[in-house]
């Protein structure tokens, strides 16, 4: 009877050690264009996508963010470093800032502080997870590589 009573006393601690830790992050890569041609400085975001009715944990591990380069190419990488999101369904945004006269603008500069405004290659749907028109499902254990084309015209 004692020994039962242990088992019962260690069974939560039993639960609690296998569901500990975060999920796999999965990698997830592609190319970003806007009407037909290659955007570079685009920051990409990947937010959960929460009107799909699943669980997702809104902590900052569920967001992802990437900047493409010359040819429009990223990766997306969670707020902390790690390369990868979790799996699970995702709206993407987009945002690619230019000066008035149409200069892109170094990643690092802040839009706010440029002389003469700023604005973005997308249209402003796209900047939003709530309003942007692209969504993606991230799959664990597969190539995670989407290609986006914007067409503003």
């Amino acid at each position: 009877m004692l020994g039962m009573r242990r088992c019962l006393l260690l069974l939560p601690f039993f639960f609690l050690s296998i569901g500990c830790g975060k999920p796999p992050m999965q990698t997830v890569q592609g190319t970003v264009k806007r009407d037909g041609k290659p955007v570079a400085n685009c920051k990409v975001g990947f937010f959960p996508d929460l009107r799909e009715g699943e669980i997702i944990n809104l902590d900052r591990h569920g967001f992802g963010f990437g900047l493409t380069d010359q040819d429009g190419n990223f990766k997306i990488q969670h707020p902390q470093g790690e390369e990868g999101i979790w799996a699970g369904k995702y709206k993407v945004t987009f945002v690619a800032w230019v000066t008035s006269n149409g200069k892109p603008l170094p990643p690092e500069t802040k839009p706010s502080e440029v002389q003469g405004g700023v604005l973005n290659l997308f249209p402003d749907l796209y900047e939003a997870p709530s309003t942007t028109k692209e969504s993606v499902k991230v799959e664990k254990g597969v190539a995670n590589v989407f290609n986006f084309d914007i067409k503003t015209k």
